[in-house]
């Protein structure tokens, strides 16, 4: 059976006793495609590099693709290394940070939002995150009580990035100076003003977008550390 031979007695053993599709891997597939677009963005946030949009593009097309492929044999596959339930919830989460990554460059090129130190921080948080989602998930076969540390790690992305996105949002909502220059009848307060609240409202937008990724990013988290539960 090994050797992948299929012979009349290979299907009928298959028939009596199936084969049990190998999950582990499958989810293992979806982790690398996350931790890639990730990488991508990082990059992107790094210096603008908007040829990382196309890295970013293929992983989203990618991730979808694995994931109706992986679903599609859970549903016709007769059992699973685990429950069926946790299966489909790895399968299904996975792919959803890869799409936020995605629409954080798109909506970047579509606003014309220069990268900023926020979020790079915070692109390198999500990176680090799905690097201990990749780990965790890859040890849930052969050492899964191991996986929880990695899912507590994954899982902290959310609070750390929190603390960014507040910072972030203090620092983008300082008007101190456009409203002295208004009250002193400065040439251009005016036209300054309505550009800084213009921008104001463009960069929340992209901060909101990092900051739902991580909550994304937890959701994953939480699931891995639901698995570790039923196989430890």
């Amino acid at each position: 059976m090994s050797s992948g031979t299929n012979t009349p007695f290979t299907k009928m053993l298959d028939n009596v006793f199936p084969r049990v599709p190998p999950f582990f891997r499958y989810i293992s597939e979806q982790c690398d495609v996350l931790l890639q677009s990730c990488e991508y963005l990082v990059e992107y946030l790094e210096g603008g590099d908007t040829s990382k949009g196309k890295g970013l593009v293929e992983a989203d097309k990618l991730a979808q693709e694995l994931k109706n492929k992986h679903l599609d044999i859970l549903n016709n596959a007769f059992s699973t290394p685990m429950d069926r339930e946790d299966v489909y919830r790895s399968l299904t989460v996975l792919d959803v940070p890869v799409s936020s990554a995605l629409i954080t460059f798109e909506e970047m090129e579509g606003l014309r939002v220069k990268t900023d130190k926020f979020c790079l921080e915070m692109g390198i948080i999500l990176r680090e995150s799905a690097a201990a989602l990749k780990r965790g998930y890859s040890k849930l076969d052969s050492d899964p009580a191991a996986a929880d540390a990695d899912a507590q790690t994954a899982r902290s992305c959310r609070g750390s990035i929190d603390k960014v996105y507040r910072r972030a949002l203090a620092e983008l909502y300082t008007v101190d100076e456009d409203i002295k220059k208004l009250e002193a009848h400065a040439s251009g307060a005016e036209v300054q003003m309505l550009n800084h609240i213009v921008d104001m409202l463009k960069r929340r937008e992209i901060y909101r977008h990092l900051h739902v990724a991580s909550r994304q990013m937890a959701d994953a988290a939480d699931v891995l550390h639901g698995i570790v539960i039923q196989l430890t």
